[in-house]
């Protein structure tokens, strides 16, 4: 009895350095990249797999909390934040919407790369797959939220595609076309600006 609890306490220490050093791995994946800029492709399947919706644009993100997220097909939608504010134009009904910046935002699946590994561990259980020079993250939420699943792929340490599972079992999965890492953003970058977004 004594030999299957020490067994039994091994297991859990055991278990739980490896859960350390799952989130510790995707925190050096993620802080290689201080800044991503990408164009993506992003496809909505039902859970038999059938494609509901596809759409394309391009993706600027820098740490911490700044983004530039435009849809340019079908629907031309954009979102920008400095970190303070955040701003949702749409371009077809000319509407723009803006509202502060709020913790739920820092927790979508795009801001992902500016967590530290204290809200990584403490928002997510973290286990990785290995395949060669490929990584699969999966991240399960420790709170009911809008996904069940999270898994940011990595290929030679870079981000390359997330997938994410929402309750209703419907997939999204975003892939970074030819995505840059760590280039330099002029902070104009990450703030709205009409005249221009109506150019776009």
């Amino acid at each position: 009895m004594r030999q299957f609890l020490v067994f039994l306490c091994l297991s859990v220490f055991t278990m739980s350095v490896f859960a350390e050093g799952d989130v510790a791995q995707l925190h050096l994946h993620l802080s290689g990249a201080q800044s991503l800029n990408a164009k993506f492709v992003q496809q909505v399947k039902d859970v038999d797999g059938q494609l509901l919706q596809e759409s394309k644009g391009t993706i600027a993100l820098k740490r911490p909390n700044k983004i530039r997220w435009e849809s340019t097909e079908p629907f031309h939608y954009l979102l920008v934040s400095n970190g303070k504010t955040v701003w949702r134009y749409d371009a077809d009904l000319e509407q723009l919407n803006t509202e502060p910046f709020d913790a739920n935002l820092a927790q979508t699946p795009a801001m992902i790369i500016s967590m530290t590994i204290d809200q990584l561990a403490a928002q997510y259980d973290v286990s990785v797959k290995k395949n060669g020079n490929a990584r699969e993250f999966i991240l399960l939420p420790k709170e009911p939220g809008s996904f069940t699943e999270m898994v940011l792929m990595f290929t030679w340490g870079k981000l390359t595609a997330m997938r994410l599972t929402d309750t209703l079992e419907q997939t999204t999965k975003i892939e970074f076309i030819n995505p840059k890492y760590n280039n330099r953003f002029s902070d104009r970058e990450f703030e709205f600006n009409e005249a221009e977004a109506k150019k776009s």
